[in-house]
């Protein structure tokens, strides 16, 4: 791993680097909005001539990817006389490969040292002459930047402390983040799935099941993907301890790695036992392919937790921290599990739980025990969009 890179992803150079962009954030938010005109309501008519339209959002994060790629099927199956481009990251790039877009544009971390670079991809973007710029997330001053500077007709964005600079304004950001999309299109009358998107092809899943028949596990075997960011993380003890507990109730599974998690391999391998198997880091699509093959995953607050959302995969979420809670997946099949210890999350997933329960149940979350949480403290709305072929509870 590059210097670089090593002191990028400290977890004190990333709590500081919080902090300044938050100070920042509030200084260039009061003097961007000072003299700014107020925006319309984004309605139908937003679109109303709208040919070539530039999605806005720059953002490093696997997650917040997938969050917000729910609008390109969105506005290319409803509009198809929209030619639609999308302005990410080189990071996340390969998250968008087999989607119906004219072009996608990446912002990397170099351009900051290569300044031409950034100066080439505006030529470029403003070239395109958009009709209509959408900034996909409120609260980004990178993604508001491109949004004014891309040469657009018109600008959208989301009600927030910069709606003053868009023309049209959509509703506030959802409570559930994996509502955003949603509630984008929503104003524009598009119908959108409240979830996260990602498209794998046909070949994509063969390989994926020709790599899970090399491990010869069972169809039983649920995911386990040991990774996180900052306070989301759990400890590598608590991953070993599950992967004992697992092990006790005779539950197969799969150990699945990030880039940033491979240090922490010959641990997991000394803990993993006769009913598990441990893979290396894979490339971003070889995991979403193998994660789309899983009958579960179990995983923090994390990129892959909203990648299984995205590929109708039920997930059971280990959250840490309370903020995490606007961000775990809903659907029927899912299980939000907050600051849970070791052996209730195995005996949550182990196969005998899920042979006893006859049917899927509604999400749910319990606070580090094996009791459900009372249905009259559950005010979270069921998406029975996330529905999985395997089943289970």
């Amino acid at each position: 791993m590059f210097l670089l890179t090593s002191i990028r992803r400290h977890p004190a150079m990333r709590k500081l680097g919080k902090r300044l962009e938050r100070g920042a954030k509030a200084w260039l938010y009061r003097a961007l909005t000072k003299h700014a005109r107020a925006g319309r309501p984004a309605t139908p008519e937003t679109l109303l001539g709208a040919r070539r339209i530039l999605l806005v959002r720059p953002n490093f994060r696997i997650g917040n990817a997938v969050i917000g790629a729910r609008l390109i099927q969105a506005l290319t199956q409803q509009r198809s006389e929209i030619e639609l481009d999308y302005l990410g990251t080189d990071a996340t790039q390969t998250l968008f490969v087999g989607m119906p877009l004219a072009h996608y544009y990446s912002l990397s971390r170099s351009m900051v040292l290569r300044p031409w670079r950034l100066w080439r991809l505006l030529i470029e973007l403003r070239r395109r002459e958009y009709d209509l710029a959408v900034q996909v997330g409120e609260g980004s001053l990178t993604s508001w930047l491109f949004v004014q500077l891309c040469g657009a007709r018109q600008k959208m964005g989301q009600c927030g402390r910069l709606q003053a600079t868009y023309d049209w304004v959509a509703g506030p950001a959802p409570a559930r983040a994996h509502a955003l999309a949603n509630s984008l299109a929503a104003p524009l009358g598009l119908a959108c799935e409240p979830r996260p998107w990602l498209v794998l092809s046909p070949q994509e899943h063969d390989a994926a099941l020709a790599l899970l028949a090399r491990q010869s596990l069972p169809p039983s075997a649920i995911g386990i993907f040991v990774g996180g960011h900052l306070d989301k993380r759990l400890p590598l003890p608590f991953w070993q301890a599950l992967l004992r507990a697992l092990e006790a109730r005779c539950q197969p599974y799969l150990v699945l790695l990030g880039p940033e998690e491979a240090r922490h391999l010959p641990a997991l391998a000394s803990a993993c036992g006769v009913h598990g198997r441990l893979l290396p880091p894979l490339p971003l699509r070889e995991f979403a392919a193998v994660l789309s093959q899983l009958p579960r995953l179990v995983t923090p607050d994390t990129g892959p937790m909203h990648m299984a959302a995205a590929l109708a995969v039920p997930v059971v979420a280990l959250l840490n921290v309370p903020g995490s809670r606007r961000f775990a997946p809903e659907g029927p099949a899912d299980l939000v599990l907050f600051q849970p210890d070791p052996e209730t999350v195995a005996e949550r997933v182990s196969h005998r739980q899920e042979a006893a329960r006859p049917a899927p149940q509604p999400s749910r979350e319990a606070h580090g025990h094996a009791a459900p949480a009372h249905p009259g403290h559950d005010d979270r709305r069921r998406d029975r969009l996330h529905a999985h072929p395997a089943g289970g509870g």
